[in-house]
């Protein structure tokens, strides 16, 4: 950090939204990258700034509310705020002191990346055990791609011989090919970087940076190369990708936690059919032309990366571990079973299995979480294959038949889970539960929605079968008397019908009244898993939203 340095303050944006950024001078202003800061390049043309802006916002800076961030409201004394920041920041860089011992380790900004893709890969905490073991220095790889989306994942490393020595457990949903090869891996003992934080943006600067950790990564590249070009077809993909591991701590300072992949895409090894002008054609000339690339000054492609282990992919926001090591049967994929189901797989719970043998009709799209692609087909199964696209650890299995199933094949398959959750709002499949031979004790939950969606009724007991006697009795005891005189003998209480007929009625309720009552009830099963108690609620919808909860309790 120079004695003296030259800043552009940069305005853009709404009147309303002010964005202020600040830029080294192209000519005046500092040349390296520090920690916090973006990737210090040279200017685009015609800019006199570089690339270099300093991370001056403080963190709920992002949420861009009022007093979350401590950043004055008022435009010109955000840009003193800001000028303020620059300055402190400078003296930080010039000790050495923005990134110190113990703080959130933060990596270093790639010169350019594409910000449409993301190339995802599976490291937990255990994982970093099986890296540190007995496994080659380098291999290929698997790359799948999400259907329908544009992110991809590494779902299977490979050693030098292609033989597989870790399939990575993604959702069914992905398909994985075991004999594919898209990327050559290699791994470093530790994260480099150029002095005082800043990744190569060239391949000759990713080469120092290997050497600088005694890597030969033109080697790697000669021998991946080769080795390729022994058993390659012409119809065989050529890997484009190159993947750079290294153990990675959380905090600054501490042990390594897991394990890290940076990702670069078109790397362009020789295949058996390339001709190059200056090169022969044998087998020495083409291992020559790959570790040329390693020492070129072609600019790197990075490509985003990311973490798609369960702890890291919902940061944002996961039920207990209590809750998500669970394995849960959902009874019913009507509009609130689905909208549960989803919930929990958003919240982590992963190994959960879906049961109706219904079939999804035009009018559920109303409130149902299914679309119009799926009318027709098997609500389960549609629910099933929604659920395994949620996150790439779902595991979600379909049952498309009635409980309880008549095929002892179908018995079996829905003795082993945790947690039984009835959705169906029928009080014959809670008889059903009562007396299916269930084995061992589970956690059983049943939910309904009262007449019109203007109430939730919750059950939860941990017992061997469902206690079907005390479950009624207590939904008898919670029924309010408005929804018993609205579906009495009067058939105009009914409400409206759905098609042409007299036995087409409908169950009243809007998709916000049922997304409250998923999302009360997800609650719901969080605590009756954890707590393992016999518990009977009322949830009653006031008119102005808010929710009272009424606990039922028998005399």
């Amino acid at each position: 950090m120079p004695l003296w340095s030259g800043w552009h303050l940069v305005v853009a944006g709404s009147p309303t939204d002010r964005e202020i950024r600040i830029y080294p001078d192209a000519i005046d202003g500092i040349v390296a990258t520090f920690p916090h800061q973006d990737f210090n390049g040279e200017p685009t043309e015609g800019r006199p700034w570089r690339t270099g802006k300093p991370c001056l916002e403080r963190p709920a800076f992002v949420f861009r509310r009022d007093g979350w961030s401590g950043e004055p409201q008022e435009f010109e004394d955000r840009l003193v705020w800001y000028i303020g920041r620059l300055l402190r920041w400078i003296d930080a860089a010039a000790q050495s002191q923005l990134l110190i011992d113990g703080d959130p380790l933060e990596l270093p900004m790639l010169p350019t990346a594409d910000m449409t893709r993301v190339l995802g890969f599976r490291e937990t905490i255990e994982d970093l055990v099986w890296w540190e073991g007995p496994i080659p220095s380098w291999g290929f790889a698997g790359i799948s791609q999400v259907p329908g989306a544009r992110s991809s994942v590494v779902s299977n490393f490979m050693g030098p011989d292609r033989r597989s020595i870790r399939r990575v457990p993604l959702s069914s949903a992905i398909p994985v090919d075991i004999n594919r090869v898209d990327a050559v891996w290699f791994t470093l003992p530790a994260l480099v970087v150029f002095e005082p934080w800043r990744t190569a943006a060239s391949w000759a600067e990713l080469t120092r940076l290997c050497a600088s950790v005694s890597v030969d990564l033109p080697a790697i590249l000669s021998d991946a190369g080769a080795r390729l070009r022994r058993v390659q077809r012409l119809k065989d993909p050529q890997p484009i990708y190159l993947l750079v591991g290294f153990p990675l701590e959380e905090a600054l300072g501490g042990p390594p936690q897991r394990f890290h992949w940076l990702a670069i895409q078109n790397m362009q090894l020789c295949r058996r059919t390339d001709v190059r002008r200056g090169f022969s054609g044998t087998a020495a000339a083409r291992r020559a032309w790959d570790a040329e690339l390693a020492t070129s000054a072609r600019k790197l492609d990075w490509v985003l990366s990311a973490n798609w282990a369960p702890d890291q992919l919902r940061r944002r926001g996961e039920a207990e571990n209590g809750v998500r090591a669970k394995t849960v049967l959902v009874l019913g994929c009507g509009t609130l079973g689905a909208a549960i189901a989803e919930n929990l797989v958003r919240m982590g719970v992963t190994q959960m299995g879906v049961l109706d043998c219904d079939t999804l009709q035009v009018g559920n799209l109303s409130r149902h979480i299914l679309t119009m692609t799926d009318v027709g087909h098997n609500k389960a199964v549609r629910l099933a294959s929604r659920l395994n696209m949620v996150a790439p650890d779902s595991n979600i299995s379909a049952f498309q038949f009635s409980f309880p199933p008549s095929r002892q094949a179908d018995i079996d398959r829905l003795k082993g889970w945790d947690v039984v959750i009835d959705c169906t709002a029928s009080d014959a499949v809670l008889r059903d539960m009562a007396t299916f031979e269930w084995m061992t004790e589970r956690v059983f939950i049943s939910l309904s929605m009262t007449w019109g969606a203007k109430g939730l009724f919750a059950y939860t007991a941990s017992e061997t079968a469902f206690p079907v006697v005390d479950a009624t009795e207590r939904f008898r005891a919670a029924s309010a008397v408005h929804d018993a005189e609205a579906i009495g003998e009067n058939a105009e209480a009914i409400g409206e019908m759905e098609g042409i007929g007299c036995w087409h009625p409908v169950f009243p309720a809007s998709a916000d009244d049922v997304n409250l009552w998923a999302a009360v009830g997800s609650k719901f099963i969080r605590g009756a898993i954890l707590k393992r108690e016999k518990t009977a609620s009322l949830y009653l919808q006031m008119e102005d939203g808010s929710v009272e909860r009424r606990d039922i309790r028998l005399d």
